[in-house]
């Protein structure tokens, strides 16, 4: 378990954001962590066409991943239609 003074600067960040956006989906998270970025220009392959900034939406699902593991948020929802939320370890 990591303990609040563990976290890194983007954890902090994350959880914040997941803190005010409760059932946030990966998507959702990309937009409001990475608003910047210039990934968001890049085309990603998704099944018969491409669309710009897919590979966004796939890093934010691998972060949140790695917080969940964490035991920092957990997921609700069954596959496709995941939601994160924060857990009572991080409150």
């Amino acid at each position: 378990m990591t303990r609040g003074s563990d976290l890194t600067p983007k954890q902090k960040r994350a959880l914040e954001i997941i803190r005010k956006n409760p059932g946030i989906r990966p998507r959702e998270f990309a937009k409001l962590m990475w608003p910047d970025s210039p990934r968001w220009r890049n085309m990603a392959k998704c099944g018969y066409g491409v669309h710009q900034g897919g590979g966004m939406y796939l890093a934010a699902g691998g972060f949140m991943g790695k917080l969940n593991k964490l035991g920092l948020i957990h997921l609700k929802g069954e596959m496709g239609l995941e939601k994160y939320y924060i857990s009572g370890a991080s409150v």
